[in-house]
């Protein structure tokens, strides 16, 4: 699943020469000026210019979705002591999913 933010970047037209996702590290792929988005929302959204994407080559690996979800919930947790141990799940994840 893609969620902007999060393995998943939509930028301005070369904006970037590249981007590494944020939570894996691998180096995203990238595709260059995609045709405008159209339509009411998109243009709330300000996705109504071409744009460049950014996503992870991992993006749809289940560790990865994982990943995601535990950066997540590590972002809302108002507790420290869930945080780091959610933080070590993250890193138990990444660690045995090197590429």
């Amino acid at each position: 699943m893609k969620t902007q933010g999060y393995g998943f970047f939509i930028t301005e037209p070369n904006a970037y020469k590249s981007l590494e996702c944020n939570i894996c590290g691998a180096e995203c792929l990238v595709e260059r000026n995609l045709p405008a988005k159209s339509g009411f929302i998109s243009a709330m959204a300000r996705m109504d210019k071409p744009r460049d994407e950014f996503s992870c080559p991992n993006l749809e690996e289940e560790w990865h979705e994982q990943a995601v979800q535990l950066v997540m919930e590590i972002e809302k947790t108002p507790s420290k002591r869930l945080a780091r141990l959610m933080q070590q799940d993250l890193e138990d994840v990444l660690n045995e999913n090197k590429t």
